[in-house]
């Protein structure tokens, strides 16, 4: 399944499709990684999450392209994490970033640019995270592929909606019907499960997108909860 990106005016450039839309550079000296009221906007997607795993009782938690921890802070200051493991995957200045604070959790350093190594990470996770991550990623389909074999029940996305003028590196995967199909190919099913505080300025519907309620439409982010499906040899 093969999805090209596009672009979004005549001046921007069209990227390798091996290579991450961020800089080299941008990609080991993220700035936003020091910006707490960057990191305050996922107090929201905390609560979303506290609710699911209070609901299906969660033990395990892996969290890819985590950045220093803030959701994970968020988590745990909403009491969320008591007799919990929660690990996370990011890239080197992401975890002296979290140690540096002695924020919960533990950080793995990966470069998800490569896929996900299971090295040193549980056998497998109740549930996986993935906050607004697979949109920076040159090979999602590698991504949500290692993680289907460390995760034993439930992946939580957060995706953005392509109209809050997000970069995408591959923009046709992230609509939300195609984006359904894609984990749908990869032995996933989903629901959304809450939209965003944020909404966008735009109300056009795609033609794939006429069933949708208006909220969702214009959500900021579109928050799935997906299952694994176990296919039988």
């Amino acid at each position: 399944m093969a999805f090209y990106r596009v672009k979004h005016n005549e001046n921007e450039k069209i990227f390798d499709p091996f290579e991450d839309y961020h800089r080299p550079d941008e990609w080991e000296n993220d700035s936003r990684l020091d910006d707490l009221d960057w990191i305050s906007r996922y107090e929201h997607e905390a609560k979303v999450l506290e609710y699911r795993i209070n609901e299906h009782k969660l033990k395990t938690i892996l969290e890819i392209g985590s950045g220093p921890g803030g959701l994970c802070k968020h988590l745990d200051d909403l009491g969320a994490l008591d007799g919990i493991t929660y690990h996370m995957i990011d890239k080197k200045n992401a975890k002296k970033s979290h140690d540096k604070r002695e924020w919960p959790g533990e950080i793995f350093v990966q470069d998800l640019r490569q896929g996900v190594d299971s090295k040193g990470l549980l056998e497998s996770y109740d549930l996986i995270v993935c906050n607004d991550v697979l949109e920076h990623l040159p090979n999602p389909t590698k991504v949500i592929q290692d993680l289907y074999h460390l995760n034993n029940n439930k992946l939580w996305i957060s995706i953005p909606n392509w109209r809050m003028g997000h970069q995408f590196f591959y923009r046709g995967l992230f609509d939300y019907d195609n984006f359904l199909y894609f984990m749908k190919t990869h032995k996933y099913t989903g629901i959304a499960i809450n939209d965003s505080p944020l909404k966008t300025p735009m109300y056009a519907k795609l033609e794939s997108e006429q069933l949708l309620p208006d909220e969702y439409v214009r959500s900021w982010n579109w928050y799935l909860l997906f299952d694994k499906v176990v296919t039988k040899n």
